[in-house]
């Protein structure tokens, strides 16, 4: 616990990795398009980098795990007609559901 800041990041670098276990999973069983589980991990790419972006830098960072937090940042595959498709999909939604009072 000497550096809550660089366990909370190491986490969230940790806790998508199972996340994008479960969502291929559900992603499946569902028949969800690809371009939406594209869509997904795309969001999940950018946030594992920024995450690994921050871990590099953090004082308390070795230098093998500042090597490897270099090595995992990365860019999603930049698709407009993807993001645009999926966007067109969940703007349809807007006014479909209504929260519980």
């Amino acid at each position: 616990q000497k550096d809550l800041d660089f366990l909370l990041t190491l986490g969230e670098i940790f806790t998508l990795i199972p996340y994008g276990q479960l969502i291929c999973e559900q992603a499946a069983l569902i028949g969800l398009p690809e371009d939406t589980l594209d869509q997904i991990f795309d969001v999940m790419i950018r946030d594992f980098s920024a995450y690994a972006a921050e871990l590099h830098g953090k004082t308390s960072t070795t230098e093998a795990q500042a090597e490897w937090a270099r090595s995992a940042i990365t860019r999603p595959v930049v698709d407009q007609d993807r993001f645009d498709s999926v966007w067109e999909k969940t703007r349809a939604l807007a006014g479909g559901y209504e929260m519980n009072p």
